[in-house]
């Protein structure tokens, strides 16, 4: 049944409201709008948030003012710019893009009945593929959900179950309830912090097709700097479900240990050994009584050349 919901400026609302934050995207966000635009459902409506970009993203956007509506704001961070987006819509689902990936044109056509069939679903995930900047399929390119297709709360509060937004189609009701994406969280985990908060209000479902190009930009020093709003989500899982959380915490630490790890022996094969060292002094933080942490940390103190070499054969668990 169509929501109800009434837009001033349109009458009787869309079905699905797609919301794209973006902030310094002039180079992708025209390649992310043709993905939406080329949907083979069409009773949606764009709202880009444009949050504080520098660069000429603004100009861009310009270029398709009569497709889609602009709010512009002062930099407020991701989870803000997309609850200003889903504020200002009036879909009765929402589906979040972000600026640097792209959509199958049977996205939104293969995610609507779902929510259609069944009112007690909160949300509908698809499939990713990883891209390169360059369009490129990565390694392990498929990006799955960790555990079961429609996992039940005892199963989120287990381990972390990873569908980034791009992947998703939400109710709106239930965004609302949820209190949107939490706006403590700027740059990440505002994801993982929503969907676990989604499925206290209804159950998921799965596409089980890749219906969305995720684009994997590099690590360093992205995931570093990421690192103190991971411990926000440790304690706000904590604050929220307690002691059953525990899984879920420790999965999540673990998946922060394996990337850190992974960067820092990136980065002395790179001959870079002081920026491995801020990496490996992180994984420290999570292993504080681990031996193994504290060796690679100091092989950053030695020279590039045997730091390599140690690198290496650590990497064959020697």
């Amino acid at each position: 049944m169509a929501s109800s919901r009434q837009n001033p400026e349109r009458g009787t609302a869309p079905r699905v409201s797609v919301i794209i934050a973006v902030y310094n995207g002039a180079v992708t966000i025209s390649r992310a709008l043709r993905s939406v635009f080329e949907q083979t459902f069409t009773d949606f409506e764009i709202v880009v948030v444009n949050d504080g970009s520098t660069d000429d993203t603004a100009s861009v956007l310009s270029r398709y003012r009569d497709r889609i509506r602009v709010i512009t704001q002062s930099n407020r961070g991701l989870s803000a710019a997309r609850n200003a987006g889903a504020h200002a819509s009036s879909g009765e689902y929402l589906a979040f893009i972000d600026d640097d990936d792209e959509w199958m044109p049977t996205k939104l056509a293969q995610s609507v009945p779902l929510l259609d069939a069944e009112p007690d679903c909160a949300l509908v995930y698809s499939f990713a593929l990883r891209v390169d900047p360059n369009g490129l399929l990565m390694p392990a390119a498929e990006a799955r959900p960790d555990g079961a297709e429609s996992p039940t709360m005892k199963e989120m509060l287990a381990h972390p179950w990873n569908v980034v937004p791009s992947q998703f189609v939400v109710r709106r009701d239930v965004f609302e309830r949820c209190g949107g994406f939490h706006e403590r969280f700027t740059t990440s985990c505002e994801d993982l912090y929503f969907l676990v908060n989604a499925r206290e209000h209804g159950h998921f479902r799965g596409v089980p097709e890749f219906l969305v190009r995720k684009e994997t930009r590099p690590l360093y020093p992205k995931a570093l700097e990421r690192e103190p709003e991971c411990d926000l989500f440790v304690e706000l899982i904590r604050a929220r479900y307690g002691a059953s959380a525990d899984g879920l915490i420790d999965g999540f630490r673990r998946s922060r240990v394996k990337v850190l790890r992974h960067l820092g022996r990136m980065l002395i094969d790179e001959g870079r050994p002081e920026d491995a060292r801020r990496c490996l002094a992180r994984v420290l933080h999570y292993q504080p009584t681990s031996p193994k942490a504290y060796y690679r940390y100091l092989k950053t103190f030695i020279t590039p050349h045997a730091a390599r070499a140690s690198s290496s054969s650590d990497s064959r668990g020697v």
